[in-house]
């Protein structure tokens, strides 16, 4: 799940930058962070008050896993604008992906918090709306987590992400047929998002229906091959439920 929400963090938040940071921007969305922070680090020793260099320099190191340095500059970041969703949204990510979900949630809720303020799109909110979900979750708030994501559904309606977290926590509690409901909600809501189909496959397979299982699979299977493998073992057995959430995104 820690690879999923990067990826979808990383792909969800645009912030703004200087217009010479705009080379580095584009490379880190090319998937070349040591370029992006090769030019970032420059531009930091240019001018050591830039949030945008240091907000490039937290994003690379993030895509490039070295924690501790995106931590560092996302904590200065926050430092110097507590009130920006941005900053306490990538804060509070680093800390639930370091294990300490705990002290990520004040941040988490920040972001959700400022973001309405700020007017964030749909599609930013949804992004720190999950991370929040799955902070409460990893802190051992699991009904809690299930409340506030069944909440974030209403208000943004089409986001995948949010879905696949609801049916994850429902199946948690052996609940399969509310997170076969609502995998299927969102698959009517959010089409073309397919690791919902995932979702069906392992509540189906929870309620017993195997060729109701099999088929979401092989819709799976059709549409997210690489997914497809991991839920395959979770069906077979092999490993727990909850893996489809862990799946590699390259």
């Amino acid at each position: 799940m820690k690879n999923l929400l990067v990826v979808v963090f990383l792909a969800s938040c645009a912030w703004a930058t200087p217009a010479d940071l705009e080379r580095a921007n584009e490379l880190l969305s090319k998937g070349q962070p040591a370029e992006a922070r090769s030019l970032a680090e420059k531009e930091l020793l240019v001018d050591p008050k830039s949030r945008g260099a240091r907000l490039v320099l937290a994003k690379s190191a993030l895509a490039q896993n070295d924690l501790p340095t995106a931590h560092g500059h996302a904590t200065e970041l926050v430092k110097a604008d507590p009130k920006s969703s941005d900053y306490n949204a990538l804060l509070g990510l680093l800390l639930v992906l370091e294990n300490q979900a705990s002290e990520a949630i004040p941040y988490l809720e920040k972001s959700v918090e400022f973001g309405v303020a700020e007017k964030k799109d749909a599609n930013q909110m949804a992004s720190f709306s999950n991370t929040l979900v799955t902070g409460l979750h990893q802190a051992g708030q699991t009904p809690m987590a299930l409340q506030r994501c069944l909440e974030f559904i209403k208000l943004y309606p089409t986001c995948g992400e949010l879905y696949l977290s609801a049916s994850r926590l429902y199946r948690e509690r052996n609940d399969y047929k509310n997170a076969l409901a609502v995998a299927q909600n969102g698959l009517q809501a959010a089409p073309g998002f397919s690791s919902l189909y995932a979702s069906v496959a392992l509540a189906e397979s929870g309620l017993g229906h195997k060729e109701l299982s099999e088929k979401a699979y092989k819709q799976l299977l059709a549409k997210n091959p690489e997914l497809a493998k991991v839920v395959r073992r979770v069906l077979d057995g092999t490993r727990k439920d909850s893996a489809e959430l862990q799946v590699e995104v390259k």
